[in-house]
């Protein structure tokens, strides 16, 4: 598989998310201790620190 935009892996791991949420909430499972929605969550921060960062240094070039 070829490199996928930060902006891609984002949307992908935001849907991911989404279905962990709709699945914990099926289950009757609160979001905030399933530890899969947490780790995903924690995921999606992460990559929107990222694109934060270069978004960041590429206005700073300009």
């Amino acid at each position: 598989m070829g490199k996928i935009s930060l902006d891609e892996r984002l949307k992908r791991e935001k849907e991911k998310l989404h279905r962990l949420v709709e699945e914990a909430i099926k289950n009757g499972i609160p979001i905030i201790q399933d530890e899969a929605v947490m780790t995903q969550n924690r995921k999606v921060d992460d990559l929107v620190v990222k694109i934060q960062k270069e978004l960041g240094h590429y206005m700073r070039r300009k």
